[in-house]
């Protein structure tokens, strides 16, 4: 993913599928987001036989070791990056043609044919990267998408402030509050926006603006290269972060955006 295309994060929610499709997120805000990273992962596309087991009976690529799979998250990577977690180490021996096929064509299509949560492997998530440098995410539990959400507010905030050289001191940004995150989740339905290329600092405090779609655009064509998305979006809240204190907050312009949603 581009400089370019970090500047900001958008977020759309499909809550039917607990689907999750961004730009602005990548796999080091999910290693620093969820609560306890998986056990196990399978690759959907090829890796590397030298360096990560084989699965024999599916024919790919798995980690299972917790320093191996946090070191595979944080790689950078030429292609792009996709795998499914799962529970136990032989929980793929038990699946059938049919369903190895539908991991497959995950892989390839970047949508499942079915369901994304196999009760075989019990996973609780899918990572699909995009070669337009979005991501598709699936989450068993939808609420865990917040604490991914936070992880990557961090990240860009940290690399706002760094940004901006009349700032020498170093930074410590603490995780986003539950209160401001469950307002920002609501806004995903209706594709959400925090707009770091376009925050100021005012009184000490980095101020992002907070906006939403105007249109209901289909999820898979969203593009973040097209220069008017900017003319497609409302500006309903402002995020704080105050660079002395340490504390956020979120300034709301439009309360019917908030309304039921969640």
């Amino acid at each position: 993913m581009s400089p370019l295309q970090r500047r900001y994060i958008y977020a759309n929610l499909e809550k039917l599928d607990n689907l999750v499709f961004a730009y602005g997120i990548d796999q080091s805000d999910f290693v620093h987001g969820v609560k306890r990273l998986p056990d196990n992962l399978v690759s959907l596309v090829g890796i590397d036989d030298d360096v990560h087991a084989v699965n024999a009976h599916t024919g790919l690529n798995v980690i299972n070791d917790e320093n191996e799979i946090r070191r595979y998250l944080l790689q950078s990577h030429d292609l792009p990056v996709k795998w499914l977690d799962y529970d136990e180490v032989g929980d793929l021996d038990f699946l059938t043609a049919t369903e190895i096929a539908e991991l497959l064509y995950l892989g390839h299509m970047d949508r499942p044919i079915r369901s994304p949560f196999n009760y075989k492997l019990r996973n609780h998530y899918v990572f699909l990267e995009q070669r337009n440098g979005g991501i598709k995410l699936y989450f068993y539990y939808i609420s865990a998408f917040s604490h991914v959400l936070s992880a990557s507010i961090v990240r860009h905030t940290l690399a706002a402030y760094r940004g901006r050289r009349m700032f020498m001191r170093s930074l410590s940004v603490p995780k986003v509050p539950e209160t401001i995150l469950k307002q920002l989740v609501r806004l995903m339905p209706d594709g959400l926006f925090i707009y770091f290329d376009q925050s100021m600092v005012r009184q000490r405090q980095l101020l992002v603006p907070v906006h939403t779609e105007l249109e209901n655009d289909d999820i898979e064509v969203f593009d973040p290269a097209r220069t008017s998305e900017t003319h497609r979006t409302h500006n309903v809240a402002t995020l704080r972060f105050n660079l002395v204190s340490g504390e956020w907050g979120l300034q709301i312009h439009d309360k019917l955006a908030f309304e039921d949603h969640l």
